[in-house]
């Protein structure tokens, strides 16, 4: 059960605005966005910048979905909704598997290992090691570096906030699975 009351956007012309946007871009509003409208403003800039990372990076979708999976470990919501996404966009089950269990998937390519590891040290203190930042610029430009870390670190915030507020992943209907 969630830890905060649900949000009226029909009573609250700020909220309704931004769920307008949200479902703009993206057919609905999640259990995961509709929490964090407690804060109609820091959702609005919030939203926009999960509606970059989700559609608008230089990251093709396999890329883009993997580097969500590889932020969404440890986080039940996200891994539930980004592990079908990135089986759908291509990424075998066994590397989902790998991921889930905190290993780099040895099965895929050198370029998408790059990710795992980028991402697991992004989230590791200290900080990103040099072989692995150099390992990321072999394949992958500035900007899709960039992506990548912003894609991981949004979807990382976004979990945690989620596992904070204790938000229910929403049924298969509405996730048309």
């Amino acid at each position: 059960m969630s830890r905060l009351p649900p949000t009226q956007p029909q009573s609250d012309p700020a909220l309704a605005e931004v769920h307008a946007e949200i479902v703009q871009t993206r057919g609905f509003v999640s259990n995961a966005l509709g929490a964090i409208g407690h804060a109609p403003e820091g959702l609005k800039h919030l939203a926009r910048l999960g509606a970059y990372v989700k559609y608008q990076t230089a990251l093709p979708e396999r890329m883009r979905e993997f580097s969500i999976l590889c932020s969404a470990r440890g986080v039940p919501y996200a891994w539930q909704h980004h592990s079908v996404l990135a089986l759908q966009a291509g990424i075998a089950q066994s590397a989902i598997d790998d991921v889930g269990a905190g290993r780099i998937p040895t099965a895929l390519p050198p370029a998408e290992q790059a990710i795992a590891r980028y991402i697991a040290e992004l989230f590791a203190p200290p900080y990103v090691s040099d072989a692995t930042q150099a390992e990321m610029a072999k394949h992958y430009t500035p900007r899709q570096i960039t992506d990548v870390a912003l894609s991981a670190t949004y979807y990382r915030a976004l979990g945690t906030m989620v596992m904070a507020f204790r938000v229910e992943l929403e049924s298969d209907e509405v996730l048309g699975q």
